[in-house]
């Protein structure tokens, strides 16, 4: 069935307007000029260069990639857990997991970013990798949760009670038999989690100090002191590795289609 040729324009215009203000955002990054303008005057790396020449852009980008390698392990960890135990556990019923893994998607950010601030600032736990990437987990814990989930819905509980009934403990069974199964779904919503946390600044902000911020956090601050090129470096370089993520999930989601297809 062809789709309405007026459906199709109508689906480029949305795509279009959604595109649009990020493509205007990389074309400045290579602007000549010292402030940012549209079209760009010129063609110049020189603002990628002083980003990647900047000790604090440096310190933010490292601080970005440790929260966010923090928040996705500890997503993939308690997203598992839940996981599992709405999928095969019996002691809470299944819809008050979900409901529960959820919540961070349910709730508004700003609420949850006050919440963790008041709870953290009680114990001294802020202005460091560790807290913001415990923080940030949990709002990449739904991804994860949702994906294995959806593995351990497809896959057949009698492939784990045949592997008992020949005498493999419940340990063995979950790490030879389930984990493997689910090890592809946790991965990638892992790197969603990663996203969740790469590109986050209402929570982070709640949690930063002057001497530790994140990525986002330093283009909120250049934001709202004025606007420069290396403003849109940096936005480009986020871009690009969101993307490059993407990507990878996209083929991780292909490979397993097609296994499934050959199976």
């Amino acid at each position: 069935m062809k789709a309405n040729p007026a459906i199709k324009i109508f689906g480029l215009v949305i795509a279009f307007v959604l595109v649009a203000p990020t493509i205007i955002v990389v074309a400045t990054a290579f602007t000549e000029s010292s402030i940012i303008t549209f079209p760009p005057k010129g063609f110049s790396f020189r603002w990628f260069e002083e980003v990647l020449t900047s000790r604090q852009w440096i310190e933010a980008l490292q601080n970005s990639l440790i929260t966010g390698a923090i928040a996705a392990v500890l997503a993939v960890v308690v997203g598992i857990s839940l996981a599992m135990a709405a999928a095969r556990g019996t002691a809470i019923p299944r819809t008050g997991l979900t409901t529960f893994a959820l919540m961070p998607m349910l709730v508004p950010l700003v609420v949850i970013a006050i919440g963790v601030y008041l709870a953290f600032v009680q114990i001294g736990f802020y202005g460091n990798v560790f807290a913001l990437g415990v923080a940030h987990s949990i709002l990449g814990i739904p991804f994860v949760f949702i994906n294995v989930l959806a593995a351990l819905t497809n896959l057949d509980p009698r492939v784990e009670e045949a592997a008992r009934a020949s005498g493999a403990s419940y340990p063995i069974t979950l790490l030879r038999i389930t984990v493997p199964q689910i090890l592809p779904s946790a991965f990638v919503g892992g790197l969603f989690a990663f996203i969740a946390s790469w590109d986050e600044v209402v929570v982070a902000i709640f949690l930063v100090t002057p001497g530790f911020k994140t990525i986002p956090v330093m283009i909120w601050s250049q934001v709202r002191e004025g606007l420069e090129p290396s403003t849109s470096a940096v936005s480009t370089v986020l871009t690009v590795v969101t993307l490059v993520v993407f990507g990878i999930v996209a083929l991780l989601n292909a490979r397993k289609s097609k296994r499934t297809a050959t199976s």
